[in-house]
């Protein structure tokens, strides 16, 4: 195991400790651990089948899907937030995330007319961003 994947995985344990105490709100948590059980969940998602899986399911709590998207741009990463935002208005409703059924349905039948950008990249660049990001913000907490 290299310095990054031992510093985040110091890092995603303890986010993930705090989220179970939060009994899974992810909405609860303060930062950094907020970001890091953000991008950790998002990215094993898209990571398995891109913005189609992304939303094809609801997140514990239907946290909005703005909060993802800031994560990504909170680590430099704003091409990708934009992404999930872009799609996430697509919907053409509010809170989609509130509403799987529809959600689905309109994947189901509308997903030939709207282009999704599917920029977000690979686990290894998102979690390079996130240590980047931790590191610079967060300097002792995770040492």
């Amino acid at each position: 195991m290299n310095d990054q994947e031992s510093f985040l995985e110091k890092a995603s344990t303890l986010a993930f400790q705090k989220l179970e105490e939060v009994e899974g709100n992810i909405d609860m948590l303060e930062e950094p651990y907020k970001t890091i059980a953000v991008i950790y969940s998002a990215q094993g998602v898209i990571d398995n089948g891109g913005l189609v899986y992304f939303f094809e399911s609801d997140w514990p709590h239907n946290p909005p899907y703005s909060m993802f998207a800031d994560a990504y741009r909170r680590i430099n990463l704003k091409e990708a937030g934009d992404a999930i935002e872009f799609a996430a208005n697509s919907f053409g409703i509010p809170n989609p995330e509130k509403n799987k059924a529809f959600r689905n349905e309109f994947m189901d039948n509308e997903t030939d007319g709207v282009e999704w950008n599917d920029c977000i990249g690979g686990a290894d660049e998102v979690l390079t961003h996130l240590a980047e990001w931790l590191r610079m913000h967060y300097p002792k907490t995770f040492d």
